[in-house]
């Protein structure tokens, strides 16, 4: 199911939440209009919490299936609730970086973060999420999380990415991977759209264009 929709009037939908194929994390401070679009499309046990007291938990976290990634900045509580409410890995990373949405992206199937992340903590995001973790850039730019929307169909990602990074990401993902753009030309893709292999949910600025194309590429049309 797809949807086009705002949350208390923000386009940024993908700020405040994290759509994986097992379950989707969202701030418990949105509104009851929009959990009831989230429940609609996706049809997925809601994880529902802030991340460092913050109801951005999209920009803060980063998830796959298999786990729950938050910063050191998150709260005893705020993890406590995760733990409780979650079935899968949740732990948080000792790093001076804490927001994790913006620098790691990842799927399934493979995880790519900011390039200044010391093996220590490549090693932690790949414990938590259960994958493999490359340091990386998309349009020469570390914040691959930003610049990307990815499911376990396909990637959308910052137009200025370089065929090679198009290629290598491709392969890591195991996904076809292609270039747009959200919500009236924004080049930060996952923050325009909040997706799975079963739904999306695309921000109100987003043109019949680019609703299109982001729907062929993960897999939707």
């Amino acid at each position: 199911m797809i949807a086009r929709t705002n949350f208390e009037g923000d386009s940024n939908v993908g700020a405040y939440g994290i759509a994986t194929d097992r379950f989707v994390f969202i701030s418990p401070n949105i509104s009851e209009k929009s959990l009831s679009d989230v429940e609609r499309v996706f049809n997925l046990p809601l994880i529902q919490s802030t991340v460092a007291t913050l109801d951005a938990v999209g920009l803060m976290s980063a998830a796959t299936s298999n786990g729950i990634l938050v910063p050191y900045t998150t709260t005893d509580e705020e993890l406590k609730t995760l733990k409780k409410s979650s079935e899968v890995n949740v732990d948080w990373i000792d790093d001076k970086m804490t927001a994790l949405g913006n620098i790691i992206a990842a799927n399934d199937n493979g995880a790519i973060c900011h390039p200044d992340f010391n093996s220590k903590s490549r090693q932690k995001i790949s414990d938590v999420l259960g994958v493999e973790v490359m340091p990386y850039t998309i349009a020469k730019l570390p914040i691959v999380g930003a610049n990307s929307v990815i499911t376990n169909q396909g990637a959308v990602v910052h137009p200025l990415a370089t065929s090679e990074e198009i290629d290598q990401l491709s392969q890591l993902l195991k996904v076809q991977v292609e270039v747009g753009t959200v919500n009236r030309g924004s080049p930060y893709t996952s923050l325009g759209v909040l997706a799975n292999v079963d739904g999306m949910i695309a921000g109100s600025d987003t043109t019949g264009v680019e609703l299109a194309h982001i729907s062929q590429v993960l897999g939707f049309v």
